[in-house]
């Protein structure tokens, strides 16, 4: 039995690890802000896990979270956001100071950085932030063992964005999709990457500064999907003929998030839609391969995308019309 630290516990992919973690038998210390939802705390504490309060943006906490770490996965990160600075502030240096708690440490734990596809190569001020943190990773490489690992679209249970985006559509036989020409993608269903995750913070080499590679992993369900195959496989798992996908124009994409921005500052929420999030839509390609990840890591996807659509709606959604 190990002791992990999670970072961003309370989050879609962090609850799902934490499960994971505790019905393997580990202890689990979970980072958790002041400002985090109760019910999701009170999730944490019924799994088992020791919740520490801290706070990245300031490094509050930090020290006290990770004394007792034997491996540390670092999940926490900000996925939208009003101003490009937030970005930086939180995925960037938050990660600076979680390093630096864990350098002071005199035996310093195995770190895995939860990083994104989004970094390679980075058109959105999200991906240049989380390769800012990958950066800085790299800078105290001889003193910390390192994994970074680089996971495409995630969905499964508890996800709030992808599939909660894509549902409405579906229901309606109509999808939208963003730009033209063809589109492909690679997805990653939260269980298979916690496994990923797991396996990183166990296995595989470290990252070098003199090595841009090393120690350094993709992961995904091992298919290149187009938008249509997604739309279509979400169709399947709705029980619905298959939908009329209509490619939308990159202009009229980048206006629809700056039109989501502006209701998304009306209401006081950050839509998933917005400028930012526009300029990774209109590129045509987010695919990754899994080799160096089954070599090193032992890593295999095992849920296949209709499989685990087909829960979601199944277990979730409970597969009404």
């Amino acid at each position: 039995m190990r002791r992990f630290l999670v970072t961003g516990a309370t989050g879609f992919i962090g609850r799902s690890l934490v499960r994971r973690l505790r019905a393997d038998g580990h202890a689990v210390t979970a980072l958790v802000r002041v400002s985090s939802a109760p019910r999701w705390r009170h999730e944490l504490d019924r799994l088992g896990a020791d919740c520490v309060e801290g706070d990245l943006e300031t490094g509050a906490g930090l020290p006290e979270a990770v004394a007792a770490a034997d491996r540390v996965i670092h999940l926490a990160a900000l996925v939208k956001a009003r101003a490009p600075a937030d970005y930086f502030r939180v995925n960037a240096e938050g990660t600076g100071r979680l390093l630096s708690a864990l350098t002071a440490r005199p035996d310093p734990p195995r770190l895995v950085l939860c990083s994104s596809l989004a970094v390679s190569p980075p058109v959105s001020y999200y991906g240049l932030s989380k390769l800012a943190a990958e950066t800085a990773a790299r800078r105290v490489a001889g003193r910390l063992p390192v994994v970074i690992v680089r996971p495409p679209v995630v969905y499964g249970p508890g996800d709030t964005e992808f599939l909660p985006s894509l549902l409405p559509m579906a229901r309606r036989g109509v999808m939208l999709k963003g730009g033209l020409g063809p589109k492909r993608f690679c997805l990653i269903h939260v269980g298979d990457l916690c496994t990923a995750l797991l396996a990183a913070a166990e296995r595989g080499g470290t990252v070098r500064q003199d090595d841009p590679t090393a120690g350094v992993y993709t992961v995904c369900d091992g298919v290149e999907h187009s938008a249509e195959d997604i739309c279509l496989a979400l169709a399947r798992a709705l029980g619905r003929r298959p939908p009329l996908v209509i490619p939308v124009p990159g202009p009229l994409v980048d206006l629809a998030a700056a039109g989501a921005e502006v209701v998304g500052r009306v209401r006081g929420t950050v839509p998933i839609l917005n400028r930012d999030k526009a300029r990774e839509l209109r590129c045509p390609s987010w695919t990754c391969t899994t080799g160096r990840a089954a070599a090193e890591l032992g890593f295999r996807a095992r849920i296949t995308l209709q499989h685990g659509l087909a829960a979601l709606v199944r277990d979730e959604i409970g597969g009404s019309p």
